[in-house]
Formats: C-alpha cells, sequence, structure tokens
C-alpha cells in the first residue's frame, strides 16, 4: 500500500509541476478505450460486477496522450471498485462536433452531499472511503489528467446512491 502511495503522490507532484511529458497524437477514442475495456472485463465479472459499455462504432479523433488517457480511465474503474460497494458500471461515450463525452457511472452508496465538492482535492479522503484501500490521490490524478488534454471532469451522486462522472474533451480539428 505505501508502495502505491509513494508512486501515486509522485505522480500528482509531477503532475502538478507541470513535470510530466505528454505524448499527444491524434487518435481514435473509442477504439482506445475499446482496448482498455478489454483488459477490464475479466476484473469486472471475477468482481461479478454487470456492466455496460456504450461505445459508438464510429471514429471519434481526438489530441490524446494514450498513457495519460489510459491512466485517467483505469483510475476512474478501479475507483468504482474498490469505493463505490456497487456492483454495476455503465461506461458511456458520444461526441458531437465539438466534444467527445465519457461518462463512467456506478450503482453504488454514492458520495456524500459534503464530500462532493472536495473529491478531485489531493490527498482528500472522505469519511466513508477511509474504511477501503486508497490515498486519496487517484481522483485527483484523472482531474489533471482531463485538465492537461482541454477538458472537464465533473461528478454527480444523487441522494438515492450511485455516482455519474462526466468528462469532455475537446476534439481534434
Amino acid at each position: 500500500h505505501l508502495k502505491d502511495f509513494v508512486e501515486s503522490l509522485f505522480e500528482w507532484v509531477k503532475l502538478d509541476a507541470k513535470e510530466q511529458i505528454f505524448q499527444f497524437e491524434i487518435c481514435d477514442l473509442n477504439e482506445l478505450s475499446r482496448d482498455i475495456l478489454a483488459d477490464w472485463i475479466p476484473v469486472l465479472e471475477d468482481k461479478q460486477f454487470v456492466y455496460e459499455i456504450d461505445i459508438p462504432e464510429t471514429e471519434c479523433n481526438l489530441r490524446l496522450d494514450r498513457n495519460a488517457y489510459t491512466r485517467l480511465l483505469n483510475n476512474l474503474l478501479q475507483n468504482v471498485l474498490l469505493h463505490s460497494g456497487g456492483d454495476r458500471i455503465d461506461l458511456q461515450i458520444s461526441q458531437d462536433e465539438k466534444q467527445a463525452n465519457i461518462i463512467v457511472m456506478d450503482n453504488g452508496k454514492g458520495i456524500s452531499r459534503k464530500d462532493l465538492p472536495h473529491i478531485f482535492e489531493r490527498l482528500y479522503q472522505g469519511d466513508e472511503s477511509r474504511r477501503s484501500r486508497g490515498n486519496g490521490l487517484g481522483l485527483s490524478i484523472v482531474h489533471e489528467l482531463v485538465t492537461v488534454h482541454g477538458g472537464r471532469i465533473y461528478a454527480e451522486s444523487p441522494p438515492y446512491g450511485g455516482t455519474k462522472f462526466n468528462i469532455t474533451i475537446p476534439r481534434a480539428l
């Protein structure tokens, strides 16, 4: 656990100091997302998660760093497995002429109203998440990686449970 924490902290410090080197290229968000999720399917099935993945067959070219996008999607999926307390995950990708939209949703216990404004802060852990493994850096790293791509991320967690992460990334022109 300490090793994971140190690696995550080092990554966050490099991101925060703008010392991380990115290799941006035009690539198909949909194809890259399918490749990432192919590795997650056995994990989700092993953890007995129900999943629905909705990724269009059409190309969605974005200016992405493949490693950074992989890390942000992996962090979100891992966050659901470790902290949601749910048994369902949905991932949807859509696009319009200006941007791509990535939604990751779960049916877990949700995030409390008092914690929700702080979840992207470095080292922030809500009271409920302290009972499970984590270091308070995963969502902060996700936020930084989305920002580096010129995108935005926000979360919704209605009172009846579940959490929905919404990411928008501008389309490559």
